[in-house]
């Protein structure tokens, strides 16, 4: 059985009968009606009597529910999670965060050239079916591909930033540790604006401050 839109990768996250009964609510919601467990289940045990398949209320329940937590289905909505990316704007944002994990939503807005209200409505399906993850970061709300960690993205989303590049880029260049004195005087930034910017650093682990012979130094974290 072939399931529009589905990579291979998503279907390899399925069982036979999980394909099967997708397939169907594929049908189901081609009539643009709405996915509800209500309204779904008559419809599924119909086709299943008319096409020979050997389902039961019970079996449907629990299969319909699987497809709900792996956010191939979700409930409310007219689309499957291979309908999403049809849309050409979504498609376009969702490969845009992908490209840029760690990015906001005014650099999204202005990068694309989108409305506020578009780039609102296509992250929240991208969010609903699981396709990004959204956390806060340097009091940001940040987007990153779902298939990745949050661990992942902190280190490129500092290194976005100019002032945290030239902090990160120098700790990188010297591994023997350096006082936050001398990273002001080399890097020719504020004593209090570096401060600022290294006690980011360290709050997400990028960045380390270790004690060494009465003076405190900094390196970048392995």
């Amino acid at each position: 059985m072939i399931l529009r839109g589905f990579t291979d990768k998503m279907i390899l996250k399925l069982a036979e009968q999980e394909k099967t009964i997708l397939e169907i609510v594929h049908d189901y919601l081609d009539k643009n009606r709405q996915f509800t467990f209500e309204e779904i289940i008559p419809y599924i045990i119909y086709r299943a009597r008319l096409d020979s398949l050997n389902f039961n209320r019970e079996g449907i329940e629990a299969i319909l529910k699987s497809l709900t937590k792996k956010k191939f289905l979700v409930e409310g909505s007219k689309l499957a999670k291979s309908d999403v990316l049809e849309n050409q704007k979504r498609k376009k944002i969702y490969e845009y965060i992908v490209d840029n994990p760690g990015t906001y939503f005014n650099r999204i807005v202005n990068e694309l050239n989108y409305s506020n209200h578009v780039v609102v409505w296509h992250l929240n399906m991208l969010l609903k079916f699981d396709f990004i993850h959204k956390e806060v970061l340097d009091k940001h709300e940040v987007y990153f591909d779902a298939t990745k960690g949050f661990d992942n993205i902190i280190s490129k989303y500092f290194i976005s930033k100019e002032k945290s590049r030239e902090i990160i880029k120098f700790l990188k260049k010297d591994d023997l540790g350096v006082t936050k004195s001398k990273l002001s005087y080399e890097l020719k930034m504020h004593i209090d604006t570096l401060a600022k910017y290294l006690n980011i650093l360290k709050k997400y682990n990028v960045v380390v401050r270790k004690k060494i012979d009465n003076r405190y130094l900094y390196f970048l974290n392995e």
